[in-house]
């Protein structure tokens, strides 16, 4: 049983990490408050995922995903953000996946099938 949790447990880090280095397909350049922030948050993945297996908790990756909803809204509906259609546009795009992948990530973490249109 230790050993299956184990393997679990290393195979969701090893996704986490994945999800963190999405951004390698093109260049990221967090210049707004907004961004960084959501920047900073997305890297939180690992740990998250990390603390919530280690310690049994599954309420840390509703918690982490809930202020990711949060914190993607407030740089999504900021003016000053706008994704489609400004000169850093392939960045704030890399920038909505990751977060996309991040939080489909969670909710398959807690069994929930995510849907992908309203």
């Amino acid at each position: 049983m230790v050993m299956r949790s184990m393997l679990c447990f290393t195979k969701l880090v090893a996704q986490a990490l994945n999800v963190v280095n999405c951004a390698k397909k093109g260049t990221l350049v967090l210049e707004h408050k907004d961004e960084r922030d959501l920047g900073l948050h997305l890297l939180q993945f690992a740990e998250v995922v990390e603390e919530a297996c280690t310690n049994l908790l599954p309420n840390v990756v509703c918690d982490y995903l809930y202020n990711l909803s949060e914190i993607f809204s407030k740089f999504y509906s900021n003016p000053e953000c706008k994704v489609i259609g400004s000169d850093k546009e392939t960045s704030r795009l890399l920038l909505c996946e990751a977060t996309a992948m991040v939080m489909r990530k969670c909710f398959n973490l807690l069994g929930i099938t995510p849907i992908y249109k309203i």
